[in-house]
């Protein structure tokens, strides 16, 4: 596909032999590409035009290294973007650095949305488009940077996935997502511009400063897509790819348009020139657009330069070209000025909505801390829930809740009854949406995936075996009725399954569902494994996984991979500690995570109902997190005539939060990375999730005044804590919470996260007596905030 502007191949080689001519036509013909992509990725911060720069300079410092020349645009678009996240690194670092959080307040100068609408003179729905842009998160920004490029016919799908450095389906998983976090914004952006405003969309807005944000376009949405009468004011909006194509680029501003050739700085010269292979005996010949473009100071807010707001649209008149019929109000560049959401031709602005005149509030009122992130909804019960059972030494812990999201936001929650487990219909707002689908006779909550028609579960139902054991069975339902019952093992297998322990996992195409197994026969007889199997949409077995794996499982962890073997964790008291799945066949060969004592079937309540996290976040990086004791040595045991054992001296009594990093799903990535480290508190019900792009929540609980034995430990529950980590471990904030965590996170479409727990206060300082029960489930949901 050629677009508009592009070079071919041959200019490239050119450009690379030293042709200088060439070298300008590849800046000047690409810059206006740069520009929206960084524009876009980065609107509403003053670095805008200074990362475009780095941009271009990094593209002809690293012409000489292009070995494809016919492929140098989805080069350089992939160097845009590198350009763009090392910004946000720097600024992250500053922030952190100084924790300066004004450093993060957008520069109004830099609006790239009100240039767009200004400069393409765009009204109607492609305005409303625009302006939606503006309630998405950093990181999907960067994705929407590149598809509005594709949807107008400039970039091509490939090239977008090279640039991020995925896969063309996770590139298609990662567009669409923010295609419907778009669709979601243009419905807050349409409500907001009805006149008459809906009495109930302005009860949600209590509090809101009239800045456009992740936070708060949640929040109107859960309104909006439960009101008729907003719902319905949406009901034209036609898709927006329609609306995109044949939209041009955003035109350059002066401080990039005017490529005039001042003296560029000798350093960069001399490289760029050698790059290009441009030094003639001593004397630097860059190009006359390079000299401009790095020479040139840095754009739009320039001093002197005035403010221009141009229907509630906030832009410097400098090198902008405003429409003839347009209103405008001018002041002086350090005057605050509020940004507002323009209204579309055919609405008028209602004042109690719109934003403040006065300067912009201050970061405090900005949701910072987790708890102000948190909210709690409640749903009733039709049976009893045991909402606490009976762990390793009979210690407490919660009864396994999975909460799952399906692929158009509505959520189930699958919980245990005496008459079986039940699945509870869930709205995207985590209200009881209809009355609960009840599995009889099963007996365990293995693993939820929830689907638009209905849900998968993984549980347990009677099976006539030697030992009485139940058998593991995967049942899907669809439009309320059972579609297969798929059972994993029992009357053609030699095993069974009292407990599962398990996690199922769902990628489109396949479940994998992993669970611990007893041998009924044959060489395994009266011992316990794990058992992983692939099945398919319709129920049938499909090839894969194995029969029997991890020694006395006392831990699952899975992550389903869009092709070849599903990515699996097991704690494993053979070989003692935390390992790479791969079956029984070659356990000695299985990458080690973190080495722990285990005896006999324990591996010290690593995991949470020995039933785990593996997650993967944005950036690709793999996580998983336990309760560790760590080990201060760790060597074969001699005992053990299968050379096969280990024997591991443990770090302590307690249990410390441990956080492991996978770099491929298979390999771990350096030493797994301590969070506490406090010898005289136990840690407990340790789980992980991916919040947003490249950071992770992790939650545990703490009882203090711990005492320890044989692997376990009682004390005074003190609290329940969420942390946010980075993909290295580093800790960016940590709280206590009245919200526990009862079972499986899941991730909400827009990457909220949600979970199931009970309002009740866990007694940890005992041995668990009777079985406490409940008729009301809480439900949590954490909002996502970039950045």
């Amino acid at each position: 596909m050629r677009t508009h502007g592009d070079v071919d191949g041959m200019t490239v080689a050119a450009a690379q032999a030293g042709d200088e001519r060439a070298r300008d036509l590849l800046v000047e013909a690409y810059l206006p590409l740069v520009y929206n992509i960084v524009g876009r990725a980065l609107d509403g911060h003053a670095d805008v035009d200074d990362v475009v720069q780095e941009t271009m300079v990094a593209m002809v410092r690293g012409l000489p290294g292009v070995r494809e020349p016919e492929r140098f645009r989805s080069w350089l678009v992939a160097v845009a973007v590198n350009q763009v996240r090392a910004a946000g690194h720097r600024r992250a670092g500053a922030v952190a650095g100084t924790g300066d959080e004004l450093a993060e307040v957008p520069d109004p100068g830099a609006d790239f949305v009100g240039l767009t609408i200004l400069r393409l003179g765009l009204s109607g729905q492609r305005r409303e488009t625009a302006e939606a842009t503006r309630w998405l998160g950093p990181e999907d920004q960067e994705i929407l940077s590149l598809w509005w490029l594709e949807a107008g016919g400039r970039l091509r799908r490939d090239e977008l996935a090279d640039a991020v450095g995925l896969s063309p389906s996770h590139a298609a998983v990662r567009v669409q997502r923010v295609k419907e976090q778009l669709e979601t914004s243009r419905t807050v952006v349409r409500a907001l511009h009805t006149e008459p405003r809906c009495p109930g969309l302005a009860e949600s807005a209590v509090g809101w400063d009239g800045r456009p944000s992740v936070l708060w376009r949640k929040r109107l949405v859960r309104h909006v897509r439960n009101c008729t009468f907003c719902h319905s004011a949406a009901a034209d909006l036609v898709p927006v790819e329609g609306l995109l194509a044949g939209v041009g680029l955003v035109p350059l501003p002066a401080a990039l348009g005017h490529l005039v050739p001042p003296q560029l700085p000798a350093g960069v010269v001399e490289e760029a020139g050698r790059s290009a292979g441009h030094l003639a005996q001593g004397r630097p010949e860059g190009s006359a657009a390079l000299r401009a473009l790095v020479g040139k100071p840095v754009a739009l807010a320039v001093a002197g330069g005035l403010l221009v707001a141009v229907g509630g649209v906030v832009a410097y008149a400098q090198g902008v070209a405003l429409p003839d019929d347009a209103a405008t109000a001018v002041a002086s560049p350090s005057a605050p000025v509020a940004e507002a959401v323009s209204a579309s031709p055919s609405a008028s602005a209602d004042p109690s909505m719109e934003p403040s005149t006065e300067p912009s509030p201050s970061p405090a009122t900005i949701p910072a801390t987790l708890a102000e992130r948190l909210a709690v909804s409640q749903v009733e019960l039709p049976t009893a829930l045991t909402y606490l059972e009976a762990g390793y030494n009979n210690v407490p812990e919660w009864t396994r809740v999975s909460v799952a999201v399906a692929p158009d936001g509505t959520a189930r929650a699958a919980w245990p009854a005496q008459d079986g487990v039940h699945v509870t219909p869930l709205t995207g707002a985590l209200e009881r949406s209809g009355t609960d689908i009840v599995v009889g006779g099963s007996a365990e909550v293995g693993g939820l995936v929830a689907h638009d028609d209905g849900f998968a579960l993984l549980t347990r139902v009677p099976d006539d075996n030697k030992w009485g054991d139940t058998a593991a069975v995967l049942v899907r339902y669809q439009g309320g009725a059972e579609a297969f019952a798929e059972r994993l093992t029992g009357d053609s297998s030699t095993d069974t399954s009292p407990v599962l322990d398990g996690q199922l996992a769902w990628n489109g195409s396949r479940y994998g569902a992993y669970f611990v197994v007893h041998g009924a026969d044959g060489w395994a007889d009266g011992h316990y494994g794990d058992k992983l199997v692939y099945v398919d949409p319709a129920g049938a077995r499909l090839s894969g996984g194995w029969d029997w794996g991890c020694s006395h499982n006392e831990g699952i962890a899975l992550h389903a991979e869009e092709s070849g073997a599903f990515t699996s964790l097991c704690f494993d008291d053979w070989r003692s500690g935390l390992f790479v799945s791969t079956g029984i066949s070659a356990p000695d060969d299985a990458p080690v995570v973190q080495r722990e004592e285990c005896w006999a079937g324990y591996c010290g309540g690593t995991f949470p109902s020995r039933s785990g996290s593996l997650v993967r976040s944005g950036t690709g990086v793999y996580a998983t997190a336990f309760a560790s004791r760590g080990a201060t040595s760790a060597g074969k045991n001699a005992q053990d005539t299968s050379g096969r054992g280990w024997t591991v001296a443990p770090g302590g009594d307690t249990h410390q939060v441990v956080v492991a990093f996978l770099s491929d799903g298979s390999t771990p990535a350096g030493d797994p990375v301590r969070l506490t480290s406090d010898p005289g508190t136990d840690h407990v019900n340790v789980r992980i999730a991916p919040y947003g792009g490249d950071r992770f929540l992790v939650t545990w609980e703490t009882v203090a005044d711990a005492a320890c034995a044989a692997g376990t430990c009682t004390g005074r529950f003190t609290g329940t804590h969420l942390a946010l980590v980075d993909t290295s471990g580093r800790v960016l904030t940590e709280e206590v919470v009245e919200a526990h965590v009862s079972g499986d996170i899941a991730v909400l479409p827009d990457g909220d996260l949600a979970w199931a727990f009970v309002t009740a206060a866990p007694d940890y300082g005992s041995r668990l007596g009777s079985s406490p029960t409940t008729t009301t489930l809480s439900l949590a949901r954490l909002d996502l905030v970039e950045g």
